[in-house]
């Protein structure tokens, strides 16, 4: 894989994700409903949303394409989209989310959140205090469109 160019390295190293991140971020409870993942993809057009513990630590993250693989939508005759909120209903948050994801911090570098965003394939790392508590969201997305703004 071709190295970064000096002048491009040194800017991700000292650009901050909390200058990056999108905040306040859209989160579920490990104890909702499975039907509300679908609601707040929908609602906030967002494609991850970090799971928080009852105390408020991250504890999970699901996404879009894991609420595609557990239940498809069913499409109408208006050509939109439908979700039987009743069997979304019969899976649990809790069971069917990836377990304590990758985190940053808002101090972490642009640098670091870029290179495991392409060494692990992840679409979003959570941003959280030294609480564990999410306090914004750094996507695939959210960098591109920084770079080139």
């Amino acid at each position: 894989m071709p190295s970064a160019k000096p002048g491009i390295k040194q800017f991700l190293l000292d650009t901050k994700v909390s200058e990056v991140m999108v905040s306040p971020v859209i989160t579920v409870k490990e104890t909702d409903n499975f039907a509300l993942v679908q609601e707040k993809i929908a609602l906030y057009d967002v494609r991850h949303l970090p799971v928080v513990s009852e105390a408020g630590g991250v504890v999970g993250i699901i996404t879009q394409r894991d609420l595609y693989q557990i239940h498809s939508p069913r499409r109408l005759e208006d050509g939109s989209w439908y979700y039987d909120k009743d069997a979304l209903s019969q899976f649990l948050l809790s069971k069917v989310m990836l377990r304590d994801p990758f985190t940053l911090k808002p101090g972490n570098s642009l640098y670091e959140a870029v290179d495991a965003t392409a060494r692990f394939k992840f679409g979003c790392i959570p941003i959280v205090d030294d609480y564990k508590h999410p306090c914004g969201i750094l996507t695939r997305d959210t960098i591109l469109k920084f770079l080139i703004a």
